[in-house]
């Protein structure tokens, strides 16, 4: 019999600001009956998961117990640091290690205090088959003494996030312009100009990161920035979304002539993922999926704060598409590299079957 998979986070956001999904939008995707269980809604507490993790943790560890007394065919999916206090390891479970908190600790000052706590319960899954989400995560983990046991990359849904198409659109192939022109007269973005998308967490901290700033400033291109944070910028240059729903996340893809990643840390990736399925050119940092795994077909690898790297990208993308004499092809690399919900799906059932054959 098949066990009742339950996905457990923090919170769960439906449309997740920012415009990226969540690896546990994608698993809800790929077991449609599982139940995704957020701490915010259990206890009605957003407060407490971030003054007080441990004690956060203890309540979703009772939780847990309680709906494993209720129902022994059930499967608990968290992330590492979503739980822990307690000694649950007799519940089937798989913990998520995502977040590469000890990687922004060293890199970072701010958010020191936070992060240790945070780290202190990600040690604590020890005891639980642990999934890292790329080679850039596994890494993090052996920081803190920790060896995952698969690395199961995020997906995308390949569906879904895709060149669009006139018929997508229900824009009119008679005018003659293209549909990257009739997305961009939709979303106020200009027709005729070299247009960058960036997608990310604009924090007061992130913001000040040379790369960022360098960008913002870099008056040639026009700037798709879409965040968590406010993101309202009056700069000429610069259109700003923020909690944007995944149809319009697809559409500002589809205007851009390139998307840029300028993150020092990522613990996989999901927007460059969503951006190269929707073929459109990258020029990211070796960092989560990237930090061990390129292609030239997806744009251009730089250094996050190299800033004459940062130039130098951007000026080599071109309408042809090519680079040195390599076609761009970022979608064709999605597919090849098996990044799609059928494909995960199929390895999360085999690691879900083991966990569940142990815990008999």
């Amino acid at each position: 019999m098949k066990p009742k998979i339950l996905l457990c986070n923090w919170t769960h956001r439906e449309n997740v600001p920012g415009g990226t999904e969540t690896r546990y939008s994608y698993l809800k995707q790929i077991f449609p009956d599982a139940e995704l269980i957020s701490y915010i809604d259990l206890f009605n507490d957003g407060e407490l998961c971030i003054v007080n993790r441990d004690e956060a943790a203890r309540k979703m560890d009772e939780y847990y117990m309680k709906r494993y007394e209720e129902d022994k065919n059930i499967l608990i999916i968290r992330d590492a640091e979503v739980g822990g206090i307690l000694d649950t390891s007799h519940i089937p479970q798989i913990t998520i290690f995502a977040n590469p908190y000890k990687s922004l600790y060293e890199i970072f000052s701010f958010g020191g205090g936070c992060w240790v706590g945070l780290i202190e319960l990600q040690k604590k899954a020890e005891k639980t088959i642990k999934v890292a989400t790329s080679n850039f995560m596994k890494k993090d983990m052996e920081k803190n003494g920790l060896v995952p046991d698969e690395i199961i990359s995020n997906p995308v849904d390949t569906d879904f996030f895709r060149p669009l198409t006139f018929d997508d659109m229900g824009l009119e192939r008679a005018t003659g312009v293209s549909i990257k022109k009739q997305l961009r007269d939709q979303y106020k973005i200009p027709r005729d100009r070299k247009v960058g998308i960036w997608v990310g967490d604009y924090t007061n901290q992130i913001k000040n990161i040379k790369a960022i700033s360098y960008l913002r400033k870099n008056s040639n291109i026009f700037w798709i920035m879409v965040s968590k944070g406010k993101s309202k910028s009056k700069k000429h240059n610069i259109r700003s979304f923020s909690n944007v729903d995944k149809k319009t996340m697809r559409d500002l893809y589809n205007c851009a002539d390139f998307f840029i990643l300028t993150s020092p840390v990522e613990g996989f990736g999901m927007a460059t993922l969503e951006a190269m399925a929707c073929d459109v050119p990258c020029i990211i940092s070796p960092v989560g999926y990237f930090y061990d795994f390129w292609d030239e077909r997806i744009g251009l690898k730089i250094e996050w704060n190299d800033l004459l790297a940062h130039s130098m990208a951007v000026k080599k993308i071109n309408p042809s598409r090519m680079i040195d004499d390599v076609k761009i092809k970022p979608r064709e690399v999605v597919i090849e590299r098996g990044l799609d919900l059928r494909t995960c799906k199929k390895k999360w059932d085999k690691l879900i079957k083991k966990v569940m054959e142990q815990t008999k």
